[in-house]
């Protein structure tokens, strides 16, 4: 098996927690499928039930984490 590893920007300490925990399960998520796939978004729900609000979030402040 392949160690993988996941890097996070700084930056996201500038985001609320909820969007801190749906980016770290995002990304834990595509250690099981490595794509967007529709396997990988019910990953996603099933990690992370609310993670459109947190998607709501990154689109409406994406501009505060540059």
């Amino acid at each position: 098996m392949l160690a993988a590893g996941i890097s996070l920007n700084w930056r996201l300490i500038q985001a609320p927690p909820f969007v801190r925990d749906y980016i770290v399960l995002h990304e834990l998520a595509h250690l099981k499928e490595m794509n967007h796939s529709s396997r990988f978004w019910r990953e996603v729900a099933r990690l992370c039930p609310d993670f459109a609000d947190a998607e709501r979030w990154l689109k409406q402040h994406s501009g505060l984490l540059r």
